[in-house]
C-alpha cells in the first residue's frame, strides 16, 4: 500500500475502560500531550459504575480528538472490536487505560508505518515500569525472529502495535465476552499467520505494574473457559495452523500447563489440575519434561 487516506486521522487509539476513574485521565492525557497530532482517542467504557464518564468527559470537553462511547460490560476483547468499528482512523492503536504512552509515540510509530509504504501491522518498543515510574524491564529488541518466538511467548503489547484500520476490521479479537485472557495474543499469532511486522524498537510506552491490574483477579473458572476458548478459535484458524505447522500442539500444551498451574495453586482443584494437565499431554506428550509442567505437579503434592 503506496498512499492513506489524508482525510482521515493517521491514527485511531482506542481506550478500553471499565471503573478506571482514577487511572483513565492519565493514559488519556498521554496521547493528547503527544508530539504528532493527527489522530482520534476513542474511549470504550465497558460499563463503569464508578464514575469514569464523568472524568472523561470533563476532559473531552477540551479536547475535541476524545470521543466517548459507553456501552453494555462484555469484557476486553468485545470492547476492542467495537472500538475498532468506531474508529476513523487509518490505522488503528490501543492504550489500556491503566497505561501510558510516551510523548513521541505517534510520531515514531508514523515515521515507521510512512517508510515501510504503509504496512498491515508496525510495532514499537515498551517497556513494564513500577507504580512509582521505576523501570522494571524493556522489551525492545524485536527483529525478524519474533514470529517464532511468539509462539512461546507472548511478548507482543497492545499499548505498542499499530493495526491498519482494513486489517483490523478483518482480523480482530475474539467476538467472546469470555475471552478473558490471552485473547491478545489470539490475535498476535493471527496477524504473524497472515503478514509481516515492522519494528521500530524505540521505547515509546509503558505497562504500569499495580495490584489492581485485572489479570491478577481472573477467578479460576473463568480462566478455564477463556482457556478453552482461545484454543477453539485458534483450531479454527488455517493461517496460523498452516504457519505454525509443528507448533501448534506445543502452544496449546502450554496454555493447559498454565492453567493447570493457577488451579494447583489453589489448592482446592486437584482433579480439576489433573484433567488439564492430561489435556496438555494429549496435544505434547513432550509438556511433561518442562518447568512448568513439573511446577504443577509440586504444587499438586
Amino acid at each position: 500500500m503506496d498512499t492513506i487516506d489524508e482525510s482521515r486521522p493517521f491514527f485511531s487509539i482506542i481506550i478500553p475502560t471499565f471503573n478506571r476513574a482514577d487511572f483513565v485521565v492519565k493514559a488519556l492525557t498521554s496521547i493528547l500531550e503527544q508530539k504528532f497530532s493527527d489522530y482520534e482517542i476513542i474511549v470504550v467504557d465497558d460499563g463503569s459504575t464508578d464514575n469514569t464518564r464523568e472524568v472523561i468527559l470533563d476532559v473531552a470537553r477540551n479536547a475535541q480528538q476524545v470521543k466517548y462511547f459507553f456501552k453494555e460490560n462484555e469484557e476486553r476483547s468485545i470492547a476492542r472490536n467495537f472500538g475498532i468499528l468506531k474508529a476513523s482512523g487509518n490505522y488503528i492503536g490501543f492504550l489500556d487505560s491503566d497505561d501510558i504512552a510516551y510523548p513521541n509515540h505517534l510520531m515514531v510509530a508514523s515515521a515507521l508505518l510512512r517508510r515501510n509504504n504503509f504496512p498491515e501491522v508496525g510495532h514499537l518498543g515498551y517497556q513494564l515500569v513500577s507504580k512509582t515510574g521505576e523501570p522494571i524491564l524493556n522489551r525492545n529488541n524485536f527483529d525478524e525472529t519474533f514470529k517464532e518466538k511468539l509462539i512461546h511467548e507472548n511478548n507482543i503489547h497492545g499499548n505498542a502495535i499499530f493495526i491498519r484500520n482494513d486489517i483490523a476490521r478483518e482480523v480482530n479479537f475474539i467476538p467472546d465476552p469470555s475471552a478473558i485472557l490471552s485473547e491478545d495474543w489470539y490475535l498476535w499469532l493471527r496477524l504473524a499467520s497472515r503478514y509481516k511486522f515492522h519494528f521500530d524498537n524505540t521505547v515509546t510506552s509503558a505497562v504500569i505494574q499495580h495490584d489492581e491490574r485485572s489479570l491478577m483477579h481472573i477467578k479460576p473458572d473463568k480462566l478455564i473457559v477463556s482457556t478453552n476458548l482461545v484454543v477453539e478459535y485458534l483450531m479454527k484458524d488455517k493461517p496460523f495452523l498452516e504457519n505454525y505447522k509443528g507448533k501448534v500442539s506445543y502452544h496449546f500444551a502450554n496454555h493447559y500447563t498454565f492453567l493447570a498451574l493457577i488451579l494447583a495453586l489453589t489448592k482446592k482443584r486437584r482433579w480439576q489440575t489433573i484433567v488439564y494437565l492430561l489435556k496438555a499431554i494429549g496435544y505434547d506428550p513432550g509438556v511433561v519434561v518442562r518447568k512448568r509442567f513439573l511446577a504443577t505437579v509440586k504444587h499438586w503434592f
